[in-house]
């Protein structure tokens, strides 16, 4: 019976060992994965992150992960993307420049996804695209 024991308390430190090794190794392929860890953040994520750079006023942060969120087919952030490439500079400053052919753009994917304030910018777009001076802005 003490022999038993002992195999017994012999297997149970060779699996502790074993546990340990896998541990480590599994905490040394997590350290040496990608350093940017914005890469694993979801379209969701990353508008959220867009909101949060606009209260602070950091608009290229703000740009940046909309164009990221949008890109990754989230219909806020397309919507919203839009709207700021409207606006451009008038509300965010010179680090936004006004791109209404790429407003345009955003504008269509949200309406898509069922967006019904991308719809009636889109509307407005196509208003201004039709006007004499923009006629020909997007093509």
């Amino acid at each position: 019976m003490a022999s038993e024991l002992s195999q017994l308390a012999s297997w149970s430190l060779r699996w502790r060992i074993f546990l340990s090794g896998v541990l480590c190794l599994m905490a040394a392929f997590a350290a040496a994965g990608p350093s940017d860890r914005s890469l694993e953040l979801h379209a969701t994520q990353r508008f959220q992150l867009a909101l949060e750079a606009q209260t602070a006023r950091d608009y290229r942060t703000m740009l940046v992960q909309l164009r990221e969120a949008a890109t990754q087919g989230d219909a806020e952030a397309q919507e919203m993307l839009g709207m700021v490439l409207l606006t451009g500079p008038v509300l965010y400053g010179m680090s936004v420049r006004a791109d209404r052919c790429e407003a345009r753009q955003w504008m269509r994917q949200a309406a898509m996804q069922g967006s019904e304030t991308a719809k009636v910018q889109l509307t407005f777009l196509n208003r201004l695209r039709n006007s004499p001076v923009g006629a020909s802005a997007c093509d």
